[in-house]
């Protein structure tokens, strides 16, 4: 019986990086430097920040927030849009709150919208009154049902 074996170097697995709070990647140098050439200057190096003079984005805000086709919640939701996503009262009161302090509510907004929620039931009929629970990817589903509809929209005109 003849076994196949190959002769392998013994890997010896060295710290590639000490950190004083405490951190320590053990690898293989010689197959670390074959994997990843530059990283590990890049982890080593002494400079950790790197600075961001600009952001290029293709979707523009601004004509975002001008087209009429897309619903009012897709581009600048409001108190009742949050609360709709709260399943406690804790919650509902913090965006409140919130929004209070940043002045994108008034204060008799604020009164009215905190006053129907301390209600027995309140939270639960406030969201329900106001179109129901708002489960999580309701964004996302509303602005590709309305992508959807723009494209059929597109398709017949064509």
């Amino acid at each position: 019986m003849e076994h196949n074996r190959k002769d392998k170097k013994k890997e010896t697995k060295e710290p590639i990086i000490r950190e004083e709070n405490g951190l320590t990647i053990m690898y293989d140098k010689n197959q670390f430097n074959e994997r990843f050439p530059h990283l590990i200057s890049e982890i080593a190096g002494k400079k950790k920040t790197v600075r961001i003079d600009a952001i290029n984005s293709q979707t523009n805000t601004r004509d975002l927030k001008s087209n009429k086709d897309h619903p009012k919640e897709l581009v600048n939701p409001g108190a009742i849009d949050f609360i709709r996503r709260c399943t406690t009262i804790d919650e509902a009161l913090s965006i409140l709150d919130y929004l209070l302090n940043r002045e994108e509510l008034s204060k008799s907004d604020y009164n009215s919208y905190k006053s129907q929620i301390m209600k027995k039931e309140g939270l639960n009929e406030f969201i329900n009154k106001h179109g129901g629970f708002k489960k999580p990817g309701y964004y996302e589903r509303k602005f590709r049902d309305q992508k959807r509809y723009e494209f059929n929209q597109n398709k017949q005109e064509n």
